[in-house]
């Protein structure tokens, strides 16, 4: 079963013939650079692609046809066990009928990683531990306590923020480079540089 724009597929009465074609390891993007007299060549990774897949969908009740033709289109959030990604369904389709079903060709597009569909805030008091397969650039909710600034290194990453007085929590999101309190911009607040913090995946 899957979930696509908060829609499951048995509500919908489909089936995915190959579940598994939502998986897959999208591939990494980079430049290689062949100096002459040099051994080897020189790499410069550029950050990972869209996967791109097709799947066959098994329309058990061709009365809802029309639904989810509508369904199975345009942008999304995809949730398969337990994880959500985003995902695009922009092809034409032509359903077939076989028996007293139909069969559609689809081809959906995803973001290249998954998120667990419950990611609550860890409390850390030392160390954080990137329990994933890929780096990971986390939300970062900083509270304050009794000083209004704090002083924090994460992975060579120094950074520091200073607590206006009606404000108690921030949250860095290390992806976008904000910070916001409330949804409201505080990146004056905050000393950092270019680099946000980036957790590594755990290897043993």
């Amino acid at each position: 079963m899957f979930i696509f724009k908060g829609i499951s597929s048995e509500d919908m009465e489909v089936v995915i013939e190959e579940e598994e074609h939502f998986l897959g390891k999208a591939s990494q993007r980079y430049s290689q650079i062949d100096i002459e007299g040099r051994n080897g060549a020189l790499f410069e990774e550029q950050g990972y692609t869209i996967i791109d897949r097709p799947i066959k969908v098994q329309i058990l009740n061709p009365d809802k046809l029309y639904k989810i033709l509508a369904w199975l289109d345009g942008v999304g959030i995809l949730e398969y066990k337990g994880r959500t990604t985003i995902a695009r369904f922009y092809n034409e389709i032509e359903p077939i009928r076989t028996s007293n079903i139909k069969i559609a060709d689809f081809t959906f597009k995803r973001d290249p990683f998954w998120t667990k569909k419950r990611d609550d805030f860890i409390e850390v008091k030392d160390i954080v531990i990137n329990e994933g397969t890929i780096y990971s650039q986390p939300i970062i909710r900083l509270e304050k306590k009794t000083e209004n600034k704090i002083d924090i290194t994460i992975n060579n990453v120094r950074f520091i923020y200073n607590f206006p007085e009606n404000e108690n929590y921030v949250e860095i999101d290390c992806e976008e480079k904000t910070t916001e309190y409330d949804n409201l911009n505080r990146n004056r607040q905050i000393e950092i540089g270019y680099d946000f913090p980036i957790l590594l995946p755990r290897t043993k």
